[in-house]
């Protein structure tokens, strides 16, 4: 999965995003279709990186968990109270 509009990151966010892996590619395509603007804050605030992190752990432990094989994505960030949206800046 490519990162999409990868010159908006600074080298550093964007190499520290990459390293995160594939499930980090795909909150930050989401984040960055859904809400520039908050990526845009955050990433000027040196807060995008950390609200990331935390964003990949929550959903990677959702994801993780025994008996969700039969659920869709969306229906596994419902059950565990995850917000699609970075967080507010």
């Amino acid at each position: 999965m490519e990162l999409y509009r990868h010159k908006a990151y600074p080298a550093p966010a964007r190499e520290a995003l990459l390293r995160q892996g594939p499930l980090a590619v795909e909150v930050a395509n989401r984040w960055m279709l859904g809400w520039p603007g908050r990526v845009r804050t955050l990433l000027e605030a040196g807060a995008y990186v950390p609200a990331l992190i935390a964003q990949v752990e929550r959903e990677r432990d959702a994801l993780s968990q025994p008996g969700n094989g039969h659920l869709a994505r969306h229906e596994i960030a419902e059950l565990y109270g995850l917000d699609a949206a970075p967080p507010a800046p």
